[in-house]
């Protein structure tokens, strides 16, 4: 018996033409397509530096303009640059820049304009500067910064460095500074007072203003002992603003207004109201002034309650005078007052002692006379100098009698 053989069929074998065209054709879309990510990406790149550079260079321009160091143009140093000569300069001019980090030329456009009327026109001026250039591919690119410029004098800049000094601003004990140092703080953003110590009167003050906001008779209660339940009755029963001072007195020729030489007098206080003479009450003083010349006392401490006119705001007006001094005669004196522009505006506000006070609409403290012989010129006094042993202003002009 014969064995006959079995055949297997051939399987193929190999890549088919097709095949390979297909897969040629998918790798070289592939290949095109990472090219152009590349590309991309290098675009991006530099387009991205560019655009930094083109922001440090519009910077650069705006630090170079808020760098002025003078408001107007010195003749003798045309290297400062001054807020004046930033207006009369040509602003259309462009600058060319180029770097050789970069491959590209920036061009930077700066324009300057006046702001709007009505705007303190020449206290500021509004900026524009612009930085161009052309990227890889020649498109146009920009780069704009805006900004404001203040015409603010340098040397503010430099104060923001030193320390402050000493302004009424301050708030001792947490209080207007105009209440007194002696006032008791009740503990409820109120203080009492008690101008004078053979009077019953005490003073309600507000903490946050330094308004007298009452008035109180408590004739039997030391100042150290008040609570606030021995208040309550006379709280917001007045509105009266504080008018204080001292008065030295000087026996010397001349006298010397920082350290008075002399004994205190026998004297009043009067507020000669000229904005409304008939308003009751106007006014009350307290002071502590002796009984006769037969004194050592060297001052005199005042303290008075001026009632204001009521209106559309509480204001008022008037002279203080001291009285029961002789302004001639025998024994006659010379009342001065320590004034001077201490804050160097021009002009005597109410803070700084003027002869008739004007629409007042705050306390007044430290307004502060001298009384000197007859015959005696108010001092003049100095200013502050620290550096010579001046630490107060302690210049006089004539009070009384009237020039």
């Amino acid at each position: 018996m014969s064995k006959q053989g079995t055949h297997k069929s051939r399987q193929p074998r190999g890549v088919a033409l097709i095949e390979a065209l297909v897969a040629l054709l998918i790798m070289a879309f592939g290949m095109l397509a990472l090219a152009g990510l590349q590309n991309s990406m290098r675009r991006g790149a530099d387009l991205a530096k560019q655009r930094g550079e083109a922001v440090r260079l519009a910077q650069q321009e705006m630090e170079w303009l808020r760098s002025f160091a003078l408001l107007t143009p010195d003749p003798d140093k045309p290297e400062i640059l001054a807020f004046d000569s930033i207006v009369n300069r040509d602003l259309n001019d462009p600058i060319s820049v180029s770097d050789a980090d970069t491959n590209t030329t920036f061009t930077v456009v700066r324009l300057v304009q006046p702001a709007p009327a009505g705007t303190l026109a020449t206290q500021r001026l509004d900026i524009r500067v612009s930085v161009t250039w052309a990227d890889r591919s020649e498109g146009a690119q920009i780069v704009t910064l805006d900004s404001i410029l203040s015409r603010s004098p340098p040397s503010l800049g430099v104060a923001l460095g030193l320390a402050p000094e000493a302004t009424p601003v301050r708030r001792p004990g947490g209080r207007d500074a105009s209440i007194p140092v002696g006032a008791k703080d009740l503990g409820d953003k109120s203080s009492v007072f008690r101008p004078s110590p053979n009077t019953a009167t005490v003073w309600v003050f507000n903490n946050l203003t330094g308004v007298i906001t009452g008035v109180c008779n408590l004739p039997n209660t030391p100042l150290a002992n008040i609570s606030p339940i021995d208040v309550d009755a006379c709280r917001n029963n007045a509105l009266g603003f504080l008018l204080s001072g001292f008065v030295r007195f000087s026996a010397a020729s001349p006298s010397d207004p920082g350290n008075p030489l002399g004994t205190a007098l026998p004297m009043n206080l009067d507020l000669l109201r000229s904005d409304e003479p008939t308003l009751l009450p106007s006014y009350q003083c307290f002071h502590d002034a002796p009984y006769s010349a037969l004194t050592t006392q060297t001052y005199v401490a005042y303290y008075c309650i001026v009632y204001p006119k009521i209106s559309t705001t509480a204001l008022w007006s008037g002279r203080l005078n001291i009285t029961d001094i002789p302004l001639s005669g025998p024994g006659a004196k010379t009342i001065c007052r320590y004034s001077a522009d201490y804050d160097g505006d021009g002009k005597t506000s109410n803070a700084e002692h003027p002869a008739d006070y004007i629409k007042v609409d705050s306390a007044l403290t430290r307004q502060n006379f001298l009384v000197i012989p007859q015959g005696e010129t108010c001092p003049t006094g100095h200013g502050v100098d620290p550096s010579l042993g001046w630490f107060s202003n302690t210049a006089t002009v004539l009070h009384q009698p009237p020039p």
